[in-house]
């Protein structure tokens, strides 16, 4: 189990570019109380748990020493209807794809009708990032084995897309697509608010069916 040192000393600007819309998302939507699923750096819960009534953190690993010790598939029955924001940002990917369905049921489960759940998860392919003359951030996709002789190898000889060895399963993994992913949110009933391409992920804002 890693430590909250391990994920500051590997922090990196595609990180940054997603804690900047999840903080937006969070400003804009003016939530409460907030879950996060999986504690990472904890950089999100110092930005905004000043602004919030309550953030409380999911995760497996004690080390990181979340407030709530437990996986995302397991449901917790006193977290019912408790939040009105949730995040799982780059997490559900770690868990094998069959079991997303679980725990997108269990976020829904634990948001008060109503409330939000802010997810990423990486899509793999090309990016590339622009600035408007307004200062606002654009990113146009490529999918993957189009920009290089070894990535279209991979990808259409060997048939063999490369993902983060960590991850059990990433968008355009050539097994998962996105609607495989929007389904699941629907079918826990999550409508979708807002979707975003980002820098090596894709970015929801849900909302539970009243």
């Amino acid at each position: 189990m890693v430590t909250r040192e391990y994920y500051l000393e590997h922090l990196d600007f595609p990180q940054w570019c997603r804690y900047y819309y999840i903080l937006r998302a969070i400003i804009e939507s003016q939530v409460r109380i907030v879950l996060e699923i999986g504690a990472g750096n904890q950089i999100v819960k110092d930005c905004i748990r000043s602004i919030v009534e309550k953030y409380r953190v999911m995760d497996v690993n004690a080390k990181l020493k979340p407030d709530i010790i437990s996986d995302v598939r397991e449901l917790k029955p006193n977290l019912k209807e408790g939040f009105d924001c949730v995040i799982a940002s780059n997490v559900l990917e770690h868990i094998p794809f069959p079991d997303f369905k679980t725990a997108c049921s269990n976020l829904s489960a634990y948001l008060v009708p109503g409330g939000k759940a802010l997810v990423t998860i990486p899509h793999r392919r090309s990016h590339f990032l622009f600035m408007t003359p307004t200062h606002k951030p654009h990113v146009i996709t490529v999918p993957t084995g189009f920009l290089s002789p070894g990535s279209f190898y991979r990808r259409f000889i060997r048939r063999k897309i490369w993902i983060d060895p960590s991850h059990c399963w990433e968008i355009g993994d050539g097994k998962v697509r996105r609607t495989d992913v929007e389904r699941a949110f629907q079918e826990a009933g999550l409508t979708l608010e807002k979707f975003r391409k980002l820098v090596y992920v894709d970015f929801w804002v849900l909302q539970k069916e009243y």
